[in-house]
């Protein structure tokens, strides 16, 4: 549910024990996502909730601590010069959580078994530890991982929203952050769509479309591990799947070039570092009425709009643009919505 009304809903969950206190609340963007205690009625749920616009999910939760982090059990356990690099927050994709750090990490592979043993104490449902240093790397956007303790393995399944994805994090990139990002672009697409969804890694926004929609959907990516991902990720959500996906292990600009001219009505670009060198290939392949998501990194939305439209041909114009995730200090992702009139 949106954040306005999350806490009006915890509050009515929490007073007709349906909520599962066990488990922490989560912030998606401008969503909330409230555990259920696993026997709850859905008329039960739909009384309690009425006035408040909700939907149902599957998803991974955190079980709540004892109001101590993982840097709290640490404290006195390891230097203070270590304990002060590691960041607050971490991101867990499936059962294992990365702990990212901009540079360096040998102080604190010293001190792994037992930072990661404190980690999974406050996360319990994370079965494997790593640190990932320098943020994203080379062509297939990987990050740099040092084990530290736990399960020694990088592949697990994440949930978004009941959706199965396999996800090799020493191979492909994932970002559990855009769990409703995925989801939203999935709501924009209508039955019927033929899709291509360009720089697609492990295929979220895909799978996410291809159980909502009726449509088809080309997943390429250059990167063969993450489209190894994707393959098996259909045959997990096999019973879910009502569109269509063809799989592409290969080059986004050398793919368009070979389709007909207004091939596709949507094309989706989540590259936000290099997807304005892309939008020359693309355009030609939307359709009359098709639209372009084209991720873009920038300081305002100002800049990010005038970027967009520097490149854009006499009948395409914007039609919306939304501000998607904090990128790094003072600047941010943002996907802009673009429509070919004629």
């Amino acid at each position: 549910m949106h954040r306005l009304d999350a806490e009006k809903a915890i509050r009515l969950l929490t007073v007709g024990n349906l909520r599962n206190a066990k488990l922490r609340v989560k912030r998606v963007q401008d969503y909330v996502l409230i555990p259920l205690n696993i026997d709850v009625n859905i008329d039960d749920l739909g009384k309690a909730l009425e006035g408040v616009q909700w939907a149902i999910c599957e998803d991974n939760f955190e079980e709540v601590s004892t109001g101590r982090t993982y840097k709290d059990i640490l404290r006195g356990r390891i230097p203070e010069h270590v304990l002060s690099r590691l960041p607050s927050s971490f991101d867990v994709i499936g059962d294992i959580a990365v702990i990212n750090l901009k540079e360096g990490a040998n102080d604190v592979l010293k001190y792994g078994v037992v930072i990661a043993d404190a980690l999974m104490g406050v996360a319990r449902n994370v079965k494997s530890v790593y640190v990932s240093v320098g943020g994203l790397q080379g062509e297939f956007r990987l990050r740099a991982l040092h084990y530290l303790g736990g399960e020694r393995r990088t592949k697990c399944v994440h949930k978004e929203y009941g959706i199965k994805l396999r996800v090799d994090i020493a191979k492909a990139y994932f970002n559990p952050s855009l769990a409703e990002e995925h989801r939203r672009v999935a709501e924009l697409v209508k039955d019927g769509e033929l899709v291509a969804d360009l720089f697609a890694g492990v295929g979220p926004f895909t799978l996410h479309i291809v159980t909502k929609r009726r449509a088809k959907v080309f997943a390429v990516d250059i990167n063969p591990d993450a489209i190894k991902c994707l393959l098996e990720s259909l045959k997990l959500n096999r019973s879910r799947l009502i569109g269509e996906v063809v799989a592409i292990a290969g080059d986004a600009s050398s793919f368009i070039s070979v389709v007909r001219r207004g091939a596709f009505n949507r094309v989706i670009m989540n590259l936000p570092r290099k997807a304005l060198d892309f939008l020359p290939y693309v355009k030609e392949a939307v359709a009359v009425g098709g639209v372009i998501h084209v991720y873009v990194i920038g300081e305002s939305l100002e800049e990010v709009l005038s970027k967009v439209r520097g490149e854009l041909d006499p009948g395409m114009h914007i039609v919306g643009a939304t501000r998607v995730l904090d990128y790094s200090p003072r600047k941010y992702i943002f996907r802009v919505d673009v429509r070919r009139a004629a």
